[in-house]
């Protein structure tokens, strides 16, 4: 079997939804691994912070709010003209990983916290990938990011139809255990790992999955209705719909609808949300550790 490898033109060319997003620079809003860093990662410990596949910069411009110095990189052009535009900032750049080692090695960069959210699945070499944060690391650097749960409520829900999951979006999955495992093998020290709540809004197109199969074409139509183009349509959330037409109310009505009509089986899931969530976030630091088989 030949290696997997990423593909750029995946990203820039929009075959996931979510990249018409990340190139409209429409959301800035922080999800849940993100804010996972603000709320857990050390307070004392700012400086020199560069965000690995750094997309439009939404991460980072809440870093910067937050005090550190921010760099990112991200090998989808277009995103990182998003990402400098909006943040205005020279310190992100259009290039892979292994591009900016030896950018940064020409320089004497060093950074004192590497971030790579939703990153490290996305690798066909995971154990190298690690080994070149590690080296751009300052000798009492961080790391922190996250990557998807494998082990999520509803994971058989995605798998089957949020094909984002798979090559050659996705190469490797993690539970807690193995993203630990793969962490302190890497030989990064105070490793933690942390599963993330599933949030309850989440619940019902999972349910709704599970019952009647994908009607995302349907829900296209109908966003399209209102936004006279389709790639809108595949931007824009429900809630937002209003703000381009009136129509809008009436899709948003039946997004409501939909939703009471599944709050009982929502219900049932309510104890079930808890380290159950989509994401697991990870932090840790530069240094030893001694892995005890």
């Amino acid at each position: 079997m030949g290696a997997f490898k990423i593909i750029p033109e995946f990203y820039e060319d929009e075959a996931l939804e979510m990249y018409i997003a990340l190139h409209d620079g429409k959301n800035f809003n922080l999800d849940p691994n993100h804010r996972a860093f603000f709320e857990k990662f050390p307070k004392d410990v700012k400086g020199h912070l560069i965000d690995v596949g750094c997309g439009n910069g939404r991460f980072l411009k809440h870093a910067k709010e937050a005090g550190f110095e921010i760099w990112g990189i991200d090998f989808d052009k277009k995103s990182v003209e998003v990402a400098k535009k909006r943040l205005g900032v020279d310190t992100i750049f259009a290039m892979s990983l292994e591009e900016f080692y030896e950018y940064a090695k020409k320089n004497n960069l060093k950074f004192d916290m590497i971030t790579f959210f939703e990153v490290l699945e996305h690798q066909d070499r995971p154990k190298e990938f690690l080994s070149m944060v590690k080296k751009l690391l300052k000798d009492d650097g961080y790391i922190a990011g996250s990557v998807p749960n494998m082990d999520r409520l509803f994971h058989e829900i995605g798998w089957k139809y949020f094909h984002g999951d798979f090559p050659p979006h996705h190469f490797l999955r993690f539970s807690k255990s193995s993203l630990e495992k793969a962490l302190r093998l890497s030989e990064f020290s105070q490793v933690q790992v942390y599963k993330l709540d599933f949030p309850f809004k989440e619940i019902f197109p999972h349910i709704e999955k599970k019952l009647f199969g994908n009607l995302d074409s349907l829900k296209i139509r109908l966003k399209a209705w209102v936004t006279g183009s389709e790639r809108k349509a595949r931007v824009y959330a429900v809630e937002e719909l209003s703000k381009v037409s009136s129509k809008g109310y009436a899709v948003r009505i039946l997004k409501n609808l939909r939703n009471l009509a599944l709050l009982p089986l929502a219900i049932f899931y309510i104890g079930r949300l808890k380290g159950m969530g989509i994401n697991l976030y990870f932090q840790a630091k530069k240094g030893f550790f001694k892995y005890e088989v």
